[in-house]
């Protein structure tokens, strides 16, 4: 009988490591088709030191250190993507693709033995818990909305975010039970292991900061108050309330800082917090139903609250999600777990929807934040069908529901990946999603200029301007520029520039001064095609009267980038002192340093090329290889006397 019982425990083991074989196998081939796609959009610019580290002018802490992606740097991210471009020099887009994926597999991993410790808390049997735990977990990794931030390959800091944020939950369930139980270890872990964790969480993108405000809802939701240590409220109080505290005051005292982020943005912050009530309604609806527009990755012309009754499910969203919290609020002590959920939720979004002046909508947002809605969802449908359970056919028809759910949405993954096996698979797919996207037709003019189609580029412009703001018909017009320039084969048409000139008034945003500095790019390399002398002086007066401070990014990238234009055009004491205010107003930006010494020499100016050699000095670290040779270059031509000081 012992021998039967051993050989019954040994096959369900046996059994379980099979399945998780197969959904290992499952999940990797429905990711294939998309893991020898390109690098794409973001990708391209934010992996760039990695081309700067393998060519040899930039050391690996110039990599990890100095990226500028987000206020804290993001190093643990950027240590991952510089192991994969140790394995590879030459940068094939498979070993990073197949990273993220294995971060996802972990992560599926983790959000099942969160799930697991989820369900077991709130009472549920631990058998029906891990059933629960495997079915959330794998519909996790399934989610085909899941697919726009594994195969981008740059949305990898918000799946290294994720894993150790889940990874600080599952130490807390953990050390939270030990603790219960009188452990010293768990206590350890609790105080040293869980914040240890978020620190972990948070070098690799600054959501991260919200594991430890998660595991307050894990805390709050799931365990009985009359059962709470002190040291639990204590350590909660330190880690979350304090901080949180001195957030909001920070906001108050310097408004500045959130207030600042809408200067470049075509919406402002009361704008903002109706919007992403919407937004949220929007990612979980793609979350369980994955079908229609809201599939595709570009959602730059998502409609914008400019009250509640502007879109009309403004006010209907913002009810809902009142309605959603009282429920959860109301049923908390019977349905923990749609409480958890929940908050859970909304925990996990308050950083990227909230008042800070991000963009406002990226499906990458809700790759963690689906777990808490796929366990909420769950859990209230066990709170509502496990007394029928019992019976046969109840049971066959859940089984049933579930695994067709799962294949729903493994389908649906695989048809997503299929669309990202290429460049051209993947912007006519996107297309097909969102037509109006102003971003992905900026894609489709680069291409049609790489083909040097300029008709094509310009009709891809017209249909981009049709559903942008008024504060980008400038950019629009700025493009046609570029078109004009990248194709060089006939000049742009005098009413171009009129164009210019009646839309060059008011915000530069962050799309023109982009589409500036692409301008001055092809301008320095010859073109022909555009008068850069007459569009330098428009710009000119376009950044002495637009009102916008001197030192916000667009304003001084796109003054540097007149004076290029200027400097090409041979206006060498114009171009200079344009550049010396970029310079100045940047903070001394180490590139734009490079190119006023240039000038200072060019006009014999010995006392502005030191100052300027003395602050690219003071700021060489040893990084920046191509830095370092230059201020080797300008420090020999100074002390050689290479520079005519008469100024001719």
């Amino acid at each position: 009988m012992s021998t039967e019982i051993a050989f019954g425990a040994a096959f369900r083991r046996s059994f379980a490591w099979l399945i998780v074989l197969a959904i290992l196998c499952l999940t990797i081939a429905m990711y294939a088709p998309g893991l020898h796609g390109p690098f794409l959009l973001d990708d391209i610019g934010n992996l760039e030191p990695l081309k700067r580290w393998v060519d040899g002018n930039l050391t690996w802490q110039g990599v990890v250190f100095d990226n500028r992606s987000g206020p804290g740097g993001r190093p643990l991210s950027m240590v991952t993507f510089l192991a994969n471009a140790s394995s590879d020099p030459a940068l094939g887009t498979f070993a990073f693709k197949a990273t993220n994926l294995a971060v996802h597999l972990a992560c599926g991993a983790l959000a099942f033995v969160l799930g697991v410790q989820v369900f077991r808390q709130a009472g549920i049997q631990p058998k029906h818990a891990g059933w629960l735990a495997a079915f959330v977990a794998v519909a996790w990794l399934w989610l085909p909305m899941q697919v726009s931030t594994v195969l981008y390959v740059i949305q990898r800091m918000a799946q290294l975010a994720t894993l150790l944020t889940f990874a600080t939950l599952v130490a807390f369930m953990a050390a939270r039970r030990g603790i219960q139980q009188g452990s010293r270890a768990a206590t350890l872990a609790l105080w040293i292991g869980v914040p240890a964790l978020t620190l972990l969480a948070l070098a690799a993108k600054e959501t991260g900061a919200l594991a430890l405000p998660l595991t307050a809802v894990l805390e709050y939701t799931l365990f009985q108050k009359r059962q709470r240590p002190r040291q639990i409220n204590i350590f909660f109080a330190l880690t979350v309330g304090i901080p949180t505290i001195c957030a909001i005051a920070f906001a108050l005292l310097r408004p500045d800082w959130i207030l600042g982020g809408y200067a470049n943005r075509d919406f402002t912050l009361p704008q903002r917090l109706l919007t992403e009530p919407r937004v949220l309604w929007s990612y979980l609806q793609t979350t369980f139903f994955p079908v229609g527009p809201r599939m595709g990755l570009f959602h730059d012309n998502y409609p914008v609250s400019t009250s509640l009754t502007s879109p009309g499910t403004t006010l209907l969203s913002l009810g809902a999600w009142i309605l959603t919290i009282g429920v959860a609020v109301v049923w908390r002590r019977r349905v923990p777990i749609l409480a958890l959920g929940v908050a859970g939720y909304l925990v996990t979004h308050a950083l990227e929807a909230g008042p800070i002046g991000l963009e406002l909508y990226f499906d990458h947002r809700n790759y963690g934040a689906a777990l808490f809605a796929l366990i909420g969802v769950i859990g209230l449908l066990h709170h509502f069908l496990a007394s029928h359970t019992e019976r046969p056919r109840v049971r066959r028809a859940l089984i049933a529901c579930a695994i067709a759910c799962l294949a729903i949405y493994g389908l649906g993954t695989w048809s997503q990946a299929e669309g990202w096996k290429d460049a051209r698979t993947f912007y006519a797919v996107q297309y097909s999603y969102n037509a109006d996207s102003p971003r992905l037709l900026s894609n489709f003019t680069g291409e049609a200029l790489a083909a040097g189609d300029l008709e094509g580029a310009l009709s891809y412009i017209n249909q981009g301007e049709k559903s942008e703001p008024a504060s980008e018909h400038v950019t629009s017009t700025i493009w046609r520029f570029v078109a004009y320039c990248a194709v060089d084969t006939q000049p742009a048409p005098e009413a171009l520039y009129d164009e210019f000139e009646q839309r060059a008034k008011g915000r530069i945003t962050t799309y023109a001064m982009v589409g500036w500095e692409l301008l001055a790019q092809k301008v320095s390399e010859g073109c022909k095609s555009v008068d850069s002398a007459r569009l330098a002086m428009v710009s000119l007066a376009w950044l002495n009267g637009n009102g916008q401070a001197t030192r916000d990014q667009p304003v001084w990238r796109t003054r540097y980038n007149t004076g290029r234009m200027m400097a090409e055009a041979g206006r060498i004491a114009e171009a200079r002192d344009v550049v010396k205010q970029a310079w100045l107003d940047s903070d001394r930006n180490n590139g734009i340093g490079v190119l006023l010494f240039q000038l200072d020499a060019s006009l014999g100016d010995i006392a502005g090329c030191r100052e300027v050699l003395a602050s690219l000095s003071r700021a060489e670290d040893g990084a920046d290889r191509r830095l370092t040779l230059a201020i080797q270059t300008f420090r020999q031509a100074l002390d050689s006397g290479q520079i005519d000081g008469s100024g001719k």
